[in-house]
């Protein structure tokens, strides 16, 4: 995290959110060229965050949206150095489309602008805010809209892009009596439906094969005791490559 951002208010809402998930380190402050670096081997991604608060009867005003709508110049550096810099960049924004809104109506009658100059205005800011997030992505900077649960969610992002993400959690679940079959027609390919397959599998077990002697399933990196009981239930191993016999681990 940026030294100068880490007295901010979210700054603590982040560090929570970072020891509740479990699967980040958080390092030393140091000084960032944006808010956030996440690193996993040798990918990088770098988060800049850009708020909402709280202004007059609570109305939302938004440093992103007067970044753009301004023509500050401050985040245009930023997305500008990112692009250079040639590491993935995020901008993320602790906000839904609604609270965008909010603060560009917001921005425009605190200025004293009312009547038809001021929905004329409206409509420039939203469009301006429209067509900078569509380059932003023109130029692979992905903006984040999260307002609900947003530092949880940014966590969720950054690790699937860094992990390279998993759709295996959203995969169809056949029922117990087909997924072997089905198992076996994805190995396949589309030679071999799950009919076909299961007609192989009434003469042929599928088995998984240690790769090398003196292998055992939980051997396998984050492989309890309950991932052996649904590999074995499977039936892919035979009993005796499932776990180390003791005083062998």
């Amino acid at each position: 995290m940026d030294s100068n951002k880490a007295r901010r208010a979210r700054a603590l809402r982040i560090r929570a959110a970072i020891l509740k998930d479990g699967r980040f380190l958080l390092h030393p402050k140091r000084s960032l060229p944006f808010d956030l670096l996440f690193r996993w081997g040798e990918r990088t991604l770098h988060v800049e965050v850009k708020d909402f608060t709280g202004a007059g009867a609570g109305e939302p005003q938004s440093d992103y949206v007067a970044s753009i709508v301004n023509r500050t110049g401050h985040l245009y550096r930023q997305v500008l150095a990112g692009r250079e810099a040639e590491e993935p960049l995020v901008v993320m924004v602790p906000g839904d489309d609604s609270m965008v809104a909010a603060s560009i109506v917001n921005l425009v009658y605190g200025r004293g602008i009312r009547g038809r100059e001021a929905e004329e205005k409206i409509r420039e800011y939203t469009d301006m805010v429209h067509r900078f997030e569509a380059e932003c992505i023109g130029h692979n900077i992905q903006v984040w809209r999260l307002q609900a649960d947003p530092w949880r969610r940014m966590l969720l992002n950054v690790r699937a892009m860094l992990g390279g993400g998993d759709m295996a959690a959203f995969r169809p679940r056949p029922a117990a009596g087909e997924r072997q079959a089905v198992g076996l027609s994805l190995i396949c390919g589309k030679e071999v439906g799950p009919g076909r397959a299961a007609r192989i599998l009434e003469r042929f077990y599928v088995t998984l094969q240690p790769r090398g002697p003196d292998t055992y399933l939980d051997d396998c990196h984050g492989i309890g005791p309950g991932g052996m009981a649904a590999v074995g239930k499977a039936g892919l191993l035979p009993a005796g490559g499932l776990s180390r016999p003791r005083g062998q681990r």
